[in-house]
């Protein structure tokens, strides 16, 4: 198959290939459709996704399970701009997801020319544009040349990020007469990591601590080096999230039903990762008094989430890790005491069973029913702060969009993500953000070890939890939207293989099924649940815990 007449798009498709690209989520266009041929000759594995919104977080999906960079090509003017929910999603996590996009000659920007607006820089702040020029000579080749490999370069800045290549392509578009790919020249970079990024008086301030806690958010790099050192020497309380995928995050989701009442007051606190699910225990440590914070951040920003920070260490999260677990004194009276009490809580709080068909109740028989190496793609709001009751003890491979909080994209990364794995991929997903995000299973590639349980409860749930929205009539009908829409035409209309539940027997017969291994299809499971069991629910199990 012959590769396309323009000199740029064949110059970029060779520096992919000599940059060891494999997977490109593509959307459908005219302008990029240059492109997608290039791409198609070339062998890459192509993923066709018609909605621009849902393939950005496809493409962010397929970059989490491959743990390396993604590409996603869409077409010129608005195409570009629906990426955008993606590209700030990518940014916030630190994933190098790169968006490649056709434009139209810059000339006729402003001209009233069909799709075309000014894209450089269109992605801003989240990333910027490297802009390729139409090259007819040497020099304008050589100058793409250091554009492209500083653009594939820039995607594992610090520890990863979105970046954005821009070709404008001007007519005639599709001569395909080019019987190979040109030479290329690549660049490679070295970075020199520090092995002990913590200065010795940050140390020193750390080893003086009386009470210092280690509060872990987002990490989506797997169980971090010297962790379970950390761990035994009983130097530090670690108190991971749900989303960190690390061990004890029980000990957090104790401390988000038992707080404000409970008597807690670190001296010092320890922060890496990104975003957090439990709000109570960011609250809490934003009132203490006399409390410092060192901020471990191997990026250019100084996130201050707890309003005391001291110090920034530039450098990488599990470095800094391994560099206490060797370093701090072991055996801290405050960190043992902590530790012994909430995992007695946590222990305890195994034994509570939900007692009416509600959201927490078909998590906790979720929970004992997980099959192992199962993925889960947990969506925002009520779906992640309920998935912290029960699934706290189960370490998997948990990610959720928690680097904007947005409920867009949430299916279609999980999509994504099982078009990279191989084992089964669940998404656990409430009503609102199942049906914004429907156009994932608009896709020719739906991967058979996709999984979706969704909880039908009518509405947002979330809005029903904050305090004195409750007063208001617009609470139902405009705010929470309320609705009595079903998935079960959704999933048929896109072949997938539909289950219902609306009590607990039907829940368990189907959780079964649900994980079969052999399916030929997608498989949805709709549980109808309601929001006033579950609200009954959380403040039954608040009160448990309070309680033990």
């Amino acid at each position: 198959m012959n590769f396309c007449d323009k000199p740029h798009i064949n110059q970029l498709t060779a520096l992919l290939k000599a940059h060891h690209f494999q997977d490109i989520v593509v959307c459908p266009g005219s302008r990029n459709g240059i492109l997608v041929h290039n791409f198609n000759a070339a062998d890459f594995r192509l993923h066709p996704v018609t909605d621009e919104r849902s393939a950005g977080f496809v493409a962010l999906g397929l970059c989490l399970s491959k743990q390396k960079p993604v590409a996603l090509c869409v077409t010129s003017g608005s195409a570009l701009l629906n990426t955008i929910p993606a590209v700030a999603e990518a940014w916030f996590r630190q994933l190098p997801l790169l968006i490649i996009s056709a434009d139209r000659p810059k000339q006729w920007i402003g001209q009233l020319d069909g799709q075309t607006l000014p894209q450089a820089g269109a992605l801003m702040p989240y990333t910027e544009t490297f802009t390729l020029e139409e090259a007819h000579s040497e020099s304008e080749q050589r100058w793409n040349s250091l554009r492209l490999n500083e653009a594939i370069l820039s995607l594992n800045k610090n520890t990863g990020r979105p970046v954005h290549i821009n070709v404008p392509i001007s007519e005639p578009l599709f001569t395909f007469n080019t019987p190979f790919l040109p030479e290329v020249h690549t660049i490679s970079e070295d970075r020199v990591c520090s092995e002990r990024p913590i200065a010795p008086s940050t140390l020193e301030l750390i080893k003086n601590a009386k009470f210092p806690i280690l509060v872990i958010g987002q990490y989506e790099k797997g169980i971090l080096p010297g962790i379970e050192e950390l761990e035994k020497n009983d130097s530090i309380l670690i108190l991971p999230e749900l989303i960190s995928n690390q061990n004890w995050s029980w000990r957090t989701t104790a401390l988000e039903h038992l707080l404000p009442d409970f008597e807690f007051q670190p001296d010092l606190v320890i922060h890496i990762g990104g975003n957090l699910v439990n709000k109570q225990l960011k609250l809490h440590l934003r009132r203490l008094k006399d409390c410092k914070v060192v901020r471990i951040e191997p990026t250019e920003q100084t996130p201050d989430t707890f309003t005391h920070l001291t110090t920034i260490v530039r450098g990488f999260p599990e470095n800094a890790i391994s560099q206490l677990a060797k370093c701090l004194n072991e055996g801290n009276t405050i960190v043992k005491e902590y530790k012994k009490d909430l995992d007695t809580y946590q222990l305890k709080g195994k034994t509570y069973r939900p007692s009416e068909f509600s959201d927490l109740g078909v998590l906790q028989i979720l929970s004992q029913q997980l099959p192992e190496n199962c993925a889960l793609q947990v969506a925002n709001s009520s779906v992640i702060r309920n998935a912290t009751y029960f699934l706290a003890d189960k370490y998997q491979r948990l990610f959720c969009n928690r680097g904007t909080n947005g409920i867009e994209g949430s299916l279609s990364a999980a999509t994504g993500y099982a078009l990279g794995y191989q084992g089964l991929t669940l998404s656990l997903i409430g009503d609102l953000s199942f049906f914004y995000d429907q156009n994932a299973l608009w896709n020719t590639q739906k991967p058979n070890n996709l999984r979706i349980l969704l909880f039908n409860n009518s509405g947002g749930q979330i809005f029903y939890r904050l305090p004195g929205l409750d007063q208001t009539p617009a609470l139902s009908p405009y705010i929470a939207a309320s609705h009595q829409t079903s998935a079960e035409g959704i999933a048929k209309a896109h072949g997938l293989h539909y289950l219902s539940a609306h009590n607990y027997q039907e829940t368990m017969a189907n959780i079964k099924s649900l994980f079969a291994t052999n399916s030929d299809a997608p498989i949805l499971l709709e549980v109808f649940t309601q929001t006033a069991d579950n609200e009954k629910e959380l403040k039954q199990i608040k009160q448990y815990y309070k309680t033990l």
